[in-house]
């Protein structure tokens, strides 16, 4: 009765022992119906009698067994099926159970025998179980096995036997679609490259909550899944181990970095990974691997398990990472795993690499105090280690010392430091060379090899940047284009690379190229870990590529110190190139924010200390003063030092060429120009000096008009777009920044909000206005500024009253009352301007606020159209700022005019407020809507067309209150004074905002 007992739990047993996730499943109703891996099994089954699931834990082997069961005992030609749990079973009673089977007639046709768990078996057949295995088929019997691919000699030992190995059960993607429907997993998680497809981990999804993270309980099961089959693989002495070991540690890569490194790895050894392991990511195509759970804390647990039992494999999979070039994981490898002497060794092996990676403060942290440690003890390699991470660091101190210990041994460097590590080190001290002090030792013929890798990329940049900084003509890219496109980047810092792209950038930049955002994107990220890592020099050098671009390509410098910060370290690097580069840069800087003087004084230093060899930095230089000295002098001395130029010379390089230009330009000296740019035309045509040019002119800005008229549309265009955004000129957008910079000379008239005179940026006091009729005179004269007013029409203006005689006599006093006053002298500016009848203010040197009002109105009121709503309103807010109350009238003679022109004005005021708040409203931007409401009502609050404009923006922000009181005192106003009522249009749209909030309020 007991084994009748026994017998039945035996044949009905689902429980695997190693796969309780399936069997939970399984008897909670949530196991996955695999039918086409079931009906595929089934089928080889039924061609040769017997088949094997072969696979780790965790592939759902007992689920698939099961469901085979199933579907053999729904089958109508065979419903005979026995499953046994071998795991519960030791041998002798397997033996026992399956010789039971053998003397029983089967009932059926074909009956299914199932084991699940089968124990290890000899190879050569030489085993009981083997032998019953063989009698059950030889009676008819259909086996059904799972074993582990531990198990080799059960499939040796049946070769008839199908395989169903690792790969096959893994999830298919035409299946996927149920797991994830049953187990709700996010669509938007990378199933494959999280689990590779391994069931028993694919299900562990439904506790992920972030695209791309698994959580810590996929984790825990990818950590456990991969000690089972390390601990299978160590107990059996499988030759898989190893791999397996180094794999893990490794994270991921390629085979050929095995065979590169010396590890021959057989190709049935690599089959049998990608058969029974799918784990472990191998492509058998493409010949790369990549584990699972790779970055996480659990993963960096068992590496360091792995490292623990065998340390041999920690240090050799360091060794191996460095020697493919991947830095940042060997770091990463070196601080988790190895010890004090295993990482000193790393370091003594690859000293410059750690450096080039950008890894300097590891190194300094495994040499521990290298000050203290740079003498006779230390090896060779880790003294060229802390050498090279000194230079990157910018610890010149700490380089100086190792390489004057270096110089003591060149026998031992030939000894014991290889040819392409000791040629990087070579490239990495000329890139440095100009600091005192940190020579390497020269080896006479053992360093006479050929550089390759990252010593090429080295020496590119040398050449490079100091023809890009100090030479006379464009580098030559052709070479260093092919060494970056095959350069690797394997790492999150390559310097030699990064310094080739700042070159590159800077080329673009300096000679019209134009820099490709990436490329700035890319030199912006590489700061930002160059900066974390603390590498100085470098970090400094790539920002100041960066800000070169930025400068000419007209942006905001972001990074205000760079410059000064870059002239700093080559004052320490003795770089005297890099230093003056540097102060022309900042003179280029504080010319683009208008200090005009800061900028001079530096183009003249720049002049002062470079060699006539060094044709770029002249040429930078003397643009830069020029175009300084050019911005902040007076109109009136540049016309006098123009006068003196010598036009006829024939013979001018490019420099000097654009530099007479720029001056002819700026004393508006417009057919002398001319002249000179016919003349001249072939040397100011070079391309690479346009940028230069462009960036010049765009800094001058209205002073350089003349010259943009001639300059064919590829030079001249990005000038003028240029100028928009670096220069402050005669635009609207100077108000806004609280006034503009008068020129030196100009006189300021502002009319409204009453009479204002300044010259120079000081107020005339009323002193010099003791004559009311200057003032009305001048005030007239702005009005009509452009134009010439006749001696008439200002005397029937002035002196309604008297003849034609006496108001010329008076006009006559007047006017010069009025020169007084602006200070017009006869060599000086002509302020007041007298041509046949007519009298004018001179639109050069007298600048007024009614003129910029016209200005910014026609851009509002005509040109909206073209410009975007955010354009509009800060241009309505531009006239706000400027519009300062009405319009000056005077108190004397007849003031009709200017009554008029106050009504004119307050018109076109209005009417600009009002599209603003359209425009406002329109973008549903409240607090710029009721700024200009406000202003509006100030200038105007009976407007019926304010009025409404201000009820809605009022009803926007929910100030009823206010509604009702604008409405009643207009209404007051309209009964009382004019006996009137309120346009229609204003009287519904005041009861429709009133009546709404009603009904809401009662709601």
């Amino acid at each position: 009765m007991a084994h009748e007992q026994e017998e039945r739990i035996n044949e009905q047993v689902i429980d695997d022992g190693t796969c309780e996730r399936e069997a939970h499943a399984a008897c909670s109703g949530l196991i996955i119906k695999r039918r086409r891996l079931v009906d595929q099994i089934m089928m080889k089954l039924g061609e040769s009698g017997a088949a094997i699931l072969c696979a780790p834990p965790g592939f759902g082997r007992t689920a698939v067994l099961l469901q085979c069961v199933s579907h053999a005992q729904n089958d109508a030609v065979r419903r005979e099926t026995h499953l046994i749990d071998a795991g519960r079973l030791d041998t002798e009673r397997l033996v026992e159970r399956l010789g039971e089977l053998a003397l029983r007639t089967p009932s059926t046709l074909r009956p299914l025998v199932a084991i699940d768990d089968m124990p290890k078996v000899d190879r050569h057949g030489e085993d009981a179980v083997i032998d019953r295995l063989n009698e059950l088929m030889r009676q008819g019997y259909e086996l059904l096995l799972v074993c582990t691919p531990g198990n080799r000699g059960l499939p040796e030992a049946l070769p008839g036997a199908c395989l169903i190995s690792s790969r096959d059960l893994t999830v298919q993607p035409r299946e996927y679609s149920e797991w994830a429907r049953l187990y709700s997993i996010s669509r938007s998680l990378d199933v494959y490259e999280l689990t590779g497809g391994i069931p028993s981990l694919v299900t562990m999804l439904q506790f992920s909550t972030d695209r791309s993270y698994g959580g810590a309980l996929l984790e825990q099961a990818i950590c456990a899944l991969y000690r089972k089959v390390l601990k299978e693989l160590r107990r059996e002495r499988d030759a898989l181990y190893r791999p397996a070991c180094m794999m893990l540690l490794l994270g991921g890569g390629t085979v050929g970095d095995f065979e590169r490194c010396g590890v021959k790895i057989h190709r049935e050894t690599m089959e049998r990974l990608a058969r029974d392991y799918p784990m472990f990511g191998l492509d058998g195509s493409r010949r790369t691997f990549s584990c699972l759970g790779k970055g996480t804390s659990e993963y960096d647990d068992l590496r360091r398990e792995i490292a623990e039992r065998r340390p041999t494999f920690a240090s050799r999979a360091a060794r191996m990472l460095m020697k493919t070039g991947r830095v940042d994981a060997a770091v990463a490898l070196a601080e988790l795993v190895l010890d004090e002497k295993g990482t000193l060794s790393l370091v003594g092996q690859f000293p410059v690499q750690f450096a080039l990676a950008g890894h300097a403060q590891f190194v300094q942290r495994v040499l521990s105090t290298p000050e203290r440690l740079i003498g006779r003890d230390m090896t060779t390699g880790a003294l060229l280690g802390a050498y090279a991470s000194a230079l990157t660091l910018g610890d010149y101190r700490m380089a100086r010392n190792a390489a004057a210990e270096l110089r003591k041994r060149p026998e031992r460097i030939v000894q014991d430091v290889d040819a392409q590590t000791w040629g990087s080190a070579v490239m990495l001290a000329d890139a440095w060379g100009s600091v005192s002090g940190t020579a390497l030792p020269d080896l006479g013929g053992a360093d006479t090899h050929e550089p390759t890798g990252d010593a090429l990329l080295l020496k590119e940049h040398a050449e490079i940047y100091r023809e890009l900084i100090g030479g006379a003509g464009a580098p030559a890219w052709d070479r260093a284009e092919r060494l970056m496109r095959a350069a690797k980047c394997d790492n999150e810092v390559n310097i030699p690379l990064l310094f080739l792209q700042a070159d590159r950038c800077m080329d673009a930049a300096l000679h019209g190229r134009g820099v490709e955002p990436h490329e700035l994107e890319r030199l912006e990220q590489g700061i930002k870990v160059l900066t974390a890592r603390h590498l100085v020099p470098v970090a400094v050098r790539i920002r100041l590529a960066a800000n070169i671009a930025r400068l000419y390509d007209g942006e905001p410098l972001v990074d205000e110190r760079c410059f000064a910060e870059a002239g700093t370290m080559a004052v320490r690097e003795s770089d005297l190139m890099t230093q003056l580069f540097c102060l022309a840069a900042e003179g280029w800087q504080s010319l683009a924010v208008g200090q005009a003087i800061n900028a001079h004084f530096r183009g003249q230093q720049v002049l002062k200390l470079a060699d006539a060899g060094q044709v770029f930095l002249r040429s930078w230089g003397t643009m830069l003063e020029r175009t300084s000295y050019l911005r902040h002098t007076s109109r009136i001395k540049i016309r006098e030092e123009a006068e003196v130029i010598d036009l006829s010379q024939d013979e001018c390089d490019t420099t000097e060429a654009w530099a007479v230009a720029l001056h002819l330009s700026a004393a508006q000296f417009d057919s002398e120009l001319s002249a000179w740019y016919s003349r001249h035309k072939d040397e100011m045509r070079h391309e690479r000096f346009w940028p230069t040019a462009r960036h010049a002119m765009a800094l001058m800005g209205s002073r350089a008009e003349s010259l943009r008229h001639l300059l064919p549309r590829e030079v001249s265009q990005s000038a003028r777009s240029a100028t928009a955004r670096s220069v402050p000129s005669e635009a609207a957008f100077e108000v806004i920044d609280g006034g503009r910079i008068p020129e030196t000379g100009e006189v300021v008239i502002n009319l409204f909000g009453g009479f204002h005179a300044e010259r120079n940026g000081h107020t005339l006091t009323d002193v010099l206005w003791r004559r009311k009729k200057s003032g009305a005179l001048a005030a007239h004269l702005v009005l009509a500024m452009g134009s010439f007013v006749s001696r008439r029409t200002i005397i029937d203006e002035l002196w309604p009253d008297a003849d034609y005689s006496h108001g010329r006599e008076s006009l006559y006093v007047t006017l010069s009352s009025l020169r007084a006053a602006v200070k017009q002298q006869a060599g000086g500016p002509q302020y007041v301007l007298t041509q046949g009848d007519g009298v004018a203010f001179n639109a050069e040197f007298v600048y007024s606020d009614v003129r910029q009002f016209d200005a910014l109105a026609r851009a509002v009121l005509v040109g909206s159209e073209a410009s975007s709503a955010q354009q509009v309103i800060e241009t309505c807010l531009k006239i706000e700022q400027l519009y300062r109350g009405p319009l000056y009238v005077p108190d004397c003679g007849d003031p009709t005019y200017f009554v008029e022109m106050r009504r004119v004005f307050l018109t076109k005021f209005i009417d600009c407020m009002v599209a603003g708040i359209d425009k406002a409203l329109q973008i549903e931007n409240n607090s710029c809507a009721s700024w200009l409401v406000e202003a509006a009502l100030k200038q105007a609050p009976t407007r019926e067309d304010v009025i409404r404009r201000a009820m809605t923006v009022y009803d926007r922000c929910g100030r009823r209150r206010e509604i009702v009181e604008l409405y009643n005192g207009h209404l007051h106003f309209l009964q009382h004074e004019l006996q009137d009522f309120p346009e229609e249009e204003t009287r519904e749209m005041y009861e429709r905002i009133i009546n709404r909030q009603q009904r809401v309020a009662m709601i």
